[in-house]
C-alpha cells in the first residue's frame, strides 16, 4: 500500500487516512478487508478511502482508477468535501490478472494506491 503526497498547488489539503481494499461497503463502512489478494471465483473489489480533509475547493472529486494487466478498465468519481472523516469508495467486476486501484485528486495527483492478484479458479481434475 502506498500514500503518496501530493506535490504543488491544490484545491484541497486532503490526507488519505486510509485506503483498503475490501468485500463490500456498507453504511459507509468496509466490510471486510482483503489483505492482499482476493481469492479466486471472487467477481467484485471494493476500494474504500477515509480522508480528513479541512479545506476543499468548489466542485473538488477524487478518481478511482482501477487498472488489470498495465491497463486501465475502469474509472469513477467521487465528490470530496469537508470532513475529518469523509469516506469515499468504488467498486469494479474482477477477473484473472495482476491489478492496482489508484486514487488521485481531480489533477491527476496520485493519492494512494493498492496492488492485488486475482488467481485463475482451479479447474476440477479430470477423472
Amino acid at each position: 500500500m502506498t500514500f503518496a503526497p501530493a506535490a504543488g498547488a491544490q484545491d484541497h489539503d486532503c490526507v488519505v487516512r486510509q485506503f483498503a481494499l475490501t468485500r463490500n461497503v456498507i453504511n459507509l463502512e468496509p466490510q471486510g478487508m482483503v489483505e492482499g489478494d482476493y481469492p479466486p471465483g471472487t467477481e467484485r473489489a471494493y476500494a474504500f478511502a477515509r480522508l480528513d480533509c479541512t479545506q476543499v475547493g468548489a466542485g473538488e472529486t477524487f478518481w478511482f482508477h482501477w487498472m488489470r494487466n498495465d491497463q486501465e478498465v475502469g474509472r469513477s468519481k467521487a465528490r470530496v468535501d469537508v470532513s475529518r472523516n469523509w469516506r469515499i469508495w468504488s467498486q469494479s467486476r474482477i477477473f484473472p490478472g495482476e491489478w492496482a486501484v489508484l486514487l488521485k485528486d481531480g489533477s491527476g495527483r496520485l493519492q494512494a494506491e493498492r496492488h492485488f492478484t486475482v488467481a485463475e479458479p482451479k479447474k476440477p481434475a479430470e477423472e
